[in-house]
């Protein structure tokens, strides 16, 4: 939905000027597409190019084979550099909602245990690459028997060896690496209705549109 609003500021219809617009049900074969060929150009989402593995080799491929249409620069919340490609404005991905009904307790948990997650994996992390780098015995049951301030100084105190494993093991699984405390949606709400993708009906409620009215 980005792509196509970028495409719309710059006086392009994504439905018209192409030749042809073909949805595949895996970004990751846009991406191959794109590589051998199949097409000229794709749209995918943050972070997907830099995770797709090439069939024939098993291996990540290589980013440095694109050309990003307009690259942008995002400075993050930290002052670190956003680490994907990207030609879009860079807003708030998966968000996590909570029913009105739920107990806040159990909301502030949950939003708790998220933002924590993060600071287990990098203990979690660092285990491995300490494991990996093991060249005797000796050193791997250092490894392996070493609390976590030993591998990350400012390990939260609640954070042990299992709990960093477990969130290391989610985040591999997950291709995800930590949450962050919540941001506003609203340049994302303005993108969405700006190109029609949301619609205000009959009763003044907001909606997508369906296949139904297309």
């Amino acid at each position: 939905q980005s792509q196509f609003w970028v495409m719309m500021k710059n006086g392009l219809d994504y439905i018209m000027d192409p030749d042809q617009v073909t949805f595949t049900d895996n970004q990751e074969d846009v991406v191959r597409g794109v590589l051998d060929g199949s097409w000229d150009v794709g749209f995918v989402r943050t972070g997907v190019v830099e995770q797709t593995t090439d069939l024939e080799t098993g291996e990540l491929v290589d980013p440095e084979l694109f050309k990003v249409v307009s690259p942008r620069i995002y400075i993050m919340d930290d002052g670190d550099l956003f680490p994907y490609l990207h030609s879009t404005p860079v807003v708030p991905e998966w968000p996590l909602f909570a029913k009105q009904d739920l107990d806040r307790i159990v909301a502030e948990e949950v939003s708790v245990a998220l933002i924590n997650f993060e600071y287990h994996t990098l203990v979690g992390r660092a285990i491995h690459e300490c494991l990996d780098a093991a060249n005797s015995t000796a050193e791997f049951n250092l490894c392996n028997s070493r609390p976590p301030r030993y591998f990350v100084e400012e390990a939260r105190c609640d954070t042990t060896r299992e709990l960093a494993e477990l969130a290391y093991q989610a985040g591999l699984a997950g291709h995800h690496s930590g949450f962050r405390p919540a941001r506003s949606h609203f340049e994302l709400r303005t993108i969405v209705q700006d190109i029609g993708f949301v619609e205000q009906n009959e009763n003044g409620d907001w909606q997508c549109p369906r296949e139904s009215t297309l």
